[in-house]
């Protein structure tokens, strides 16, 4: 694939030395160093196999081949010009509704970043995106695609990974300095922790050591169910918390949370689109799916 792309940045490189008459013009033209452009033409004469230009201190000139693939790349270029004007006209003529479903605070996971963007390339469809802890059922509520986050049980729902999350133990700083800094998962068991209840089983937290999981078992004065109000509590000196990454990252980055254990951290929680395979009868779907998949490293 890079060739091809190399090849095509050629070919205009070489139409725009014909159209400047040297090498140093076209160079102005395209910012590009003269020896840069020169190569470039070298290197496409290379892969043809052929010269197209016959070079002098003064002067340049096509040769017979040259000529010939001078018409050819205007060709090329102008059929790749219409096959992208095409796409971008399937894209505006996508239409419908979305119906989404995704974690509460998912704006750590940037869902709300893509879904705007999303939006904007497809201005046609009506998106309604609910936010909710739990899992609906997919099928019985309408839903076209749920973002789940960790391992899925089997099902007849089509699930396609796009991306992973890291969880974390953590911590205020405050905290730290009153009761120590753990340098074992098994210390947890003397310190106060948070217990996100939503979990299925809130008082046993993970860990790896030696390539294996263990599990510890944890105790606290505080059970919550929303895992953005245990980061809250965590970061005003409550106790350790354990949760994704996404759920607390406005802490993280302020520094009002610290990970701690983290030779200690589990594999990554993957997040997937789940989706029933009829629904994709829908096109808003089929752009919804293509769109996350291509912008999963933005």
């Amino acid at each position: 694939m890079q060739r091809t792309i190399d090849l095509i940045k050629a070919m205009r490189i070489f139409l725009t030395v014909v159209e400047a008459h040297s090498f140093s013009g076209a160079s102005g033209k395209l910012n590009l160093a003269t020896s840069a452009v020169s190569k470039q033409v070298s290197d496409l004469e290379a892969y043809y196999g052929c010269k197209l230009l016959l070079r002098s201190t003064r002067t340049m000139h096509l040769t017979a081949e040259g000529e010939r693939f001078v018409i050819e790349f205007k060709t090329i270029l102008s059929q790749l010009s219409v096959l992208k004007d095409s796409v971008q006209s399937r894209k505006e003529q996508v239409v419908g509704r979305l119906k989404i479903t995704s974690p509460e605070n998912a704006r750590g996971l940037m869902i709300d970043e893509k879904i705007a963007r999303f939006m904007a390339a497809y201005p046609h469809v009506k998106v309604c995106w609910q936010q909710l802890n739990d899992q609906v059922n997919v099928i019985d509520e309408g839903v076209d695609v749920a973002i789940r986050i960790g391992a899925l049980a089997d099902s007849t729902l089509v699930a396609q990974r796009f991306a992973q999350q890291e969880v974390l133990m953590v911590a205020s700083p405050q905290f730290l300095k009153q009761h120590g800094t753990p340098v074992h998962p098994k210390d947890l068991t003397k310190l106060p922790c948070i217990i996100e209840v939503s979990n299925r089983q809130p008082w046993r937290w993970r860990y790896c050591e030696g390539g294996e999981v263990h599990t510890v078992t944890v105790t606290g004065d505080l059970e919550l169910n929303n895992g953005e109000t245990v980061a809250y509590f965590a970061a005003q000196g409550h106790g350790v918390a354990r949760l994704p990454r996404f759920m607390m990252k406005s802490f993280l980055d302020s520094g009002q949370l610290v990970p701690i254990l983290t030779e200690f951290i589990t594999p990554p929680l993957e997040v997937s689109l789940v989706y029933a395979q009829a629904r994709l009868t829908n096109p808003a779907l089929n752009a919804f799916i293509h769109f996350i998949k291509h912008s999963a490293s933005d």
